[in-house]
């Protein structure tokens, strides 16, 4: 066959469905070896979506939908007397959608294909619960919702491989999991991420203690294990970020709703208030570090409920959903879509803006191609709603009981190997998720959020002490190294607003004054370890109300005035790092060889500053000084008062 012969079939070939494929593999080894080359899955997976996607292809554009449901099914309990009950089964299901030919404005559903699920995959999981984590390039991530085990599967190719149990991560029955998946393209490879989100424990001093989540990888192609992975970047000074339900992948970046809580609270306080606030957790899948994001500072509001999805629109992350006071009043609730307009591939870092609000009592599921969203409702309808012309389009699909959640996911076919047999070549498919909104709604009645930052507000120890602070701390650096860091107490930590915000907050400290916050005095009550990176070694300073009443008063007076209603429990850290209980044991040894009297240091608070920091960087070498606070003295308040 000549060269133009050769190119002629691979071009036929890379428009025709997956199943035809797999057929043909048995035709000839020239084929077989052509269809398991990478570059032609890679061909594949662009020129078979692409041609579905045609607009000259049968019915204009089509777009594909995996529904996920659960159905109760007859089944015979006795052949004699023809006994049936019903049982619940789950189903699999394509939604084939295409563009209406009278109204390019609105899509039909052209064919619903059943996808049966493996007899060797059932077998396999015992029959278990399923779950969809989330779906690139054809592979579905599924979990098994009581083992916590993954599965990757190519309906297309009836390709499915169980994963190993998550190690890494604690036996713990109030343990909860997490998972995300994606494909890195540095490596070329596809990668599981699991998440332990570790349960609380108490100690005898009266608090509960929140730990970072563990993680751990599992990359398709290289290994048959998992690989843990370093998790700093989920712990700020104060707080802990845990990602809980994951939604997709874009740009390199995994993102997952979760949320910002305590890493310690007294007993009582944990009893009202563990979370701080929901937020995006992002995860770089190539160079494997954690980051967050706000929500648009409407849904940032304690006590709200935040329901709905991450999509992409135009090459920008948007957040499709409601919010609610707890508990989720739907007739009450606020249905939009916000965007972030700047996006790079260290994570978005541009404010949100809102493009559209609307009053929906349905859950929306996914984007189908141009603005209309699948929907479902409380009647148990699946339907289409179309943005542009306001049109609800009921569609004839059977749905399972209406307390069955519906899972769905848009979907494309390939024949990407899940043994790794083929790696696919760099590309992003999250655009498939693309719509267009702004012809409908003009600019000018979009509203734009700022953008936020990290800060966080520290007490300053005077000179004297400082200095006497960084010998002991040039010593645990020399043997257990770390950043080098200033000494400081946290006041209020992981404070998240706009730049202009802050200086207001700042700004108004002044009117502080007529609450009598001063100058207090810090004592530290003992040396203590724990296993927090930013807390690895730290001086514990007594916040008891017989001894520290004004420490308390003034941190109250602080915290309340950046929104928070929990106070720090005050520390003053010696050392970071991630080192073993055996380390910190020795380092807590080294201390009092260092600075034998420390555990009994008092000094006097005078100055507080204002922090801008990056978690990410765990050097510090970012963190940058934005303001100091003077506090007066309790004669000049007296003066100012009088």
């Amino acid at each position: 066959m000549t060269e133009f012969g050769k190119d002629l079939v691979e071009k036929i070939l890379s428009i025709l469905p997956p199943k035809t494929l797999m057929r043909f593999k048995c035709t000839s080894k020239e084929w077989y070896a052509l269809i398991n080359n990478p570059r032609f899955v890679a061909k594949h997976l662009f020129n078979f979506n692409s041609n579905s996607n045609s607009k000259h292809n049968n019915n204009l554009s089509t777009n594909c939908v995996l529904l996920m449901k659960k159905l109760l099914v007859s089944k015979d309990t006795n052949n004699i007397t023809n006994e049936t009950k019903e049982e619940e089964e789950l189903v699999f299901s394509l939604l084939n959608f295409c563009n209406d030919n009278d109204d390019e404005h609105n899509t039909v559903l052209s064919s619903v294909e059943d996808i049966k699920i493996p007899l060797s995959m059932i077998l396999k999981t015992s029959g278990e619960s399923l779950g969809i984590i989330g779906h690139c390039n054809g592979i579905i991530c599924l979990l098994l919702v009581d083992s916590f085990q993954v599965i990757l599967w190519n309906p297309a190719i009836q390709e499915f491989k169980l994963l190993p149990p998550l190690p890494f991560l604690p036996d713990d029955l109030w343990c909860k999991h997490a998972q995300g998946f994606g494909f890195d393209p540095k490596l070329n490879q596809y990668k599981v991420v699991g998440i332990g989100l570790v349960s609380p424990f108490s100690n005898d001093d009266g608090y509960n203690y929140y730990h970072p989540p563990k993680a751990a990888i599992f990359t398709m192609s290289s290994s048959d294990s998992w690989r843990e992975i370093n998790t700093n970047s989920l712990e700020t000074e104060t707080t802990v970020l845990r990602p809980e339900e994951f939604q997709i992948q874009f740009k390199q970046m995994c993102y997952w709703f979760g949320h910002e809580q305590h890493k310690e609270l007294s007993w009582g306080d944990a009893l009202e208030e563990e979370r701080i606030r929901q937020v995006i957790i992002l995860f770089d899948i190539g160079d494997e570090v954690f980051q967050d994001i706000m929500l648009p500072e409407s849904l940032c509001q304690p006590c709200v409920s935040i329901n709905g999805n991450l999509l992409v629109w135009n090459e920008s992350l948007a957040l499709l959903g409601w919010a609610g006071w707890m508990p989720v009043d739907i007739v009450d609730a606020s249905f939009g879509i916000w965007v972030m307009d700047d996006h790079e591939l260290g994570g978005p870092t541009g404010p949100w803006t809102k493009h559209i609000t609307f009053e929906p009592t349905e859950k929306p599921l996914a984007f189908l191609n141009g603005d209309e969203i699948l929907m479902y409702d409380f009647n148990e309808c699946i339907f289409s709603y179309n943005l542009g012309t306001k049109r609800r389009k009921d569609l004839q699909i059977q749905t399972g009981p209406s307390n069955d959640i519906i899972i769905t996911v848009v979907y494309v076919k390939s024949i990407v190997s899940i043994f790794g047999d083929n790696k696919l070549e760099s590309r992003d498919n999250s655009t498939i998720k693309n719509f267009s909104l702004l012809e409908y709604f003009p600019s000018n009645s979009l509203t734009v959020n700022k953008k936020w930052n990290s800060y966080s507000l520290w007490a300053i120890p005077p000179d004297d002490v400082s200095q006497r602070i960084k010998k002991v701390m040039r010593g645990l650096r020399a043997e257990f190294g770390g950043p080098e860091i200033e000494p400081h107490i946290p006041v209020v930590g992981s404070i998240r607003m706009s730049h202009e915000d802050l200086l207001d907050k700042l700004r108004s400290l002044r009117s502080c004054n007529q609450c009598n916050v001063c100058t207090y005095q810090a004592k530290v009550e003992s040396v203590v370890i724990r296993n927090f990176y930013h807390q690895c070694v730290s001086l514990l300073i007594d916040s008891s109300m017989e001894v520290s009443k004004h420490l308390r008063y003034i941190t109250g007076i602080f915290c309340g005035h950046f929104g928070f209603y929990k106070d720090v429990r005050p520390h003053l850290s010696l050392l970071y790092g991630n080192l073993t209980e055996e380390e910190r044991k020795i380092a807590l040894e080294r201390v009092s060889i260092l600075d034998e009297s420390i555990s009994s240091l008092s000094f006097t608070i005078t100055q507080f500053a204002v922090y801008k920091i990056d978690y990410k960087d765990t050097t510090l070498k970012s963190w940058k000084k934005i303001a100091a606070y003077t506090l007066p003295s309790h004669l000049m308040l007296e003066n100012e008062n009088a």
